[in-house]
């Protein structure tokens, strides 16, 4: 074979390149095609600003949408860390039988076992025994065993000195408003020292109102014999701190039974036989401690995880004696409450959280404590935060994608628009490279490429300005007022989400690019040259499609500002996608 003159290779032509070598040449030759493109983009930027607002303004709104959501899942969930200062509820692994293992009804012992936790694991910052709660022993929320467990109910109160306690009631509605059907009742929870001197003191103590006393010191809690009431059972029996209360009163269960089965009775129940809504009968036993003085008035913090019961009245388990402890522990009434390093959860995502604590309650499961071997069952209230949190974000994000999707249907409306436009105003470009022997699919990569720098730039912009302004619209309080909150919101968008972003902007703009060029492509060379194209016939029947939808909405409005109940569409998310 003869050497060439001008010194090429049959490999630098494209019929005599193998597979390979043509697509080693193709990476070779991006950059600077990326080049061309961008020269070409910037040139005809004029021709191109439509094609870049409409993937610009669906970039901005799918990224807005998307980091919304995760910046409002972080606000939400560290909100409501604030809601319970008790961050995992840690109780027997069943329910105690006598002259069965895995537990001990010696308060000592089980303070021993916080101490072992402690210890253990470094995730934990304080821990107390509360008497309290009967103890679920199973996982969920939505479990029926979760709605069986019991608090410590409250009964009466009395004090010689202020005979309004005899009209309080302790009945408590909005709490089963909130919840599952646990209890209707005040409940009240026993703490111990630990409670009163360290994290669990500090998560508590704001919550005592200005003036009306304080969250005390384990030594001031056990001397006076204190209790610390909402604010709600002290205004209605105008209680003060300092008032001393001869005897409280509160009912512990002994036996329960489904409404079904009947087998509580008031023939072998020693108390009273309640029935409940959650289709349960119950014994119910009261118990009296005397001589308590009120430390102090708290102000009742916002309906949260149903895990403990909402605003108990508080007091120590040093007024009860070792025998009344005994007999709660018995009976179920005993749980470890525990607090988190909170500074050591993970923030960035709900999911990232919940596998964290996860991980901590299977290996606080997985071993046994002090010498009786007190085995325990981990009942993590921040995850059972984290799940109703998801239910309410979830229903929060349908109305956002509800109004997501017509921007982005009218941002693809603009891209092909300005795409049209694009390729119109290029139509003699086209033709004269098809004189010049340009084949279709250059000149189709030719547009695309330089389509993609355009639509790129544009997407870039968007996320960017997306992700910049999402903490802005979070701080919002009000119509154009804005202030910086207590947390740290990041709302940064996974991997996987910035690639559907990318995937759905830059996608739809080459999928519509692609077959609008090609149609432009396969012109005549005669008609690409006119100086004057036939003009599209309008599409008359979107648009009065858009007019009755509109006026649909307009008529529903209206209805149900005049109180005309759900309006025209009762269904809500039909009337949230038409309005």
């Amino acid at each position: 074979m003869s050497e060439r003159q001008d010194g090429l290779k049959e490999s630098d032509f494209t019929v005599g390149r193998s597979r390979m070598n043509r697509l080693m040449h193709r990476v070779s030759e991006l950059p600077s095609r990326l080049r061309l493109a961008g020269q070409g983009a910037w040139r005809g930027k004029e021709r191109g600003l439509a094609v870049i607002a409409g993937v610009f303004l669906a970039s901005l709104v799918i990224t807005t949408v998307l980091a919304y959501g995760v910046g409002l899942s972080q606000l939400f969930f560290e909100e409501s860390l604030k809601s319970e200062p008790i961050d995992a509820k840690i109780e027997y692994a069943r329910t105690p039988i006598e002259n069965v293992s895995g537990w001990s009804n010696n308060t000592t012992t089980m303070v021993e076992v916080c101490d072992e936790l402690r210890n253990e694991f470094s995730q934990f910052n304080d821990c107390t025994l509360v008497l309290g709660r009967q103890g679920i022993h199973s996982g969920g929320l939505f479990n029926f065993d979760f709605v069986v467990a019991q608090p410590l109910e409250m009964r009466a109160i009395t004090d010689d000195a202020n005979p309004l306690w005899s009209n309080v009631s302790f009945d408590y509605p909005e709490a089963e408003d909130a919840g599952p059907p646990i209890s209707d009742q005040r409940a009240i929870r026993f703490y111990g020292p630990e409670a009163f001197d360290g994290e669990l003191a500090e998560r508590y103590r704001p919550s005592i109102i200005a003036g009306s006393g304080e969250w005390p010191s384990p030594e001031n809690m056990t001397e006076k014999r204190g209790v610390i009431l909402p604010s709600t059972i002290a205004s209605e029996a105008q209680a003060s701190v300092g008032d001393v209360l001869e005897t409280l009163t509160f009912a512990y269960v002994v036996d329960e039974s489904t409404i079904f089965e009947g087998t509580v009775t008031d023939d072998n129940c020693a108390g009273e036989v309640t029935v409940e809504n959650n289709e349960m009968m119950y014994c119910r036993v009261w118990m009296t401690v005397e001589n308590l003085t009120v430390m102090g008035i708290y102000e009742p913090w916002p309906f949260g995880n149903p895990t403990l019961p909402f605003n108990p009245i508080f007091s120590t388990w040093d007024v009860l004696t070792e025998p009344q402890r005994g007999v709660l522990m018995d009976n179920d009434h005993m749980y470890l409450g525990l607090t988190i390093d909170r500074s050591a959860l993970p923030t960035s995502s709900t999911a990232a959280a919940a596998e964290w604590l996860e991980a901590l309650g299977k290996d606080v499961q997985d071993g046994t404590y002090t010498d009786e071997e007190v085995e325990l069952y981990y009942t993590d209230i921040i995850s059972g935060t984290i799940t109703f949190l998801n239910i309410f974000l979830g229903l929060i994000q349908i109305f956002d994608y509800i109004i997501m999707i017509p921007i982005v249907v009218l941002s693809i409306s603009v891209l092909i628009y300005g795409l049209v436009l694009s390729l119109e105003q290029r139509r003699r470009e086209v033709s004269i490279h098809r004189v010049i022997g340009a084949d279709g699919q250059s000149l189709q990569g030719m547009v695309l490429l330089e389509l993609f720098v355009m639509s790129s730039v544009a997407w870039l912009a968007g996320y960017l300005l997306a992700m910049f302004s999402v903490p802005i619209v979070l701080s919002a309080v009000g119509f154009m007022e804005f202030r910086t909150g207590d947390f740290d919101v990041n709302p940064t968008l996974s991997v996987g989400s910035t690639i559907f972003t990318a995937l759905t902007t830059l996608g739809l703009a080459l999928l519509f690019g692609r077959s609008r060029a090609r149609q432009f492509i396969e012109l005549e060379i005669e008609e690409g040259v006119r100086k004057t194209t036939q003009a599209a016939e309008p599409k008359r029947w979107l648009h009065w499609l858009a007019f009755l939808f509109g006026m649909l909405a307009v008529v529903d409005t209206w209805l149900e500002a005049r109180g005309n109940g759900d309006g025209i569409v009762s269904n809500f998310f039909l009337e949230g996608l038409i309005s």
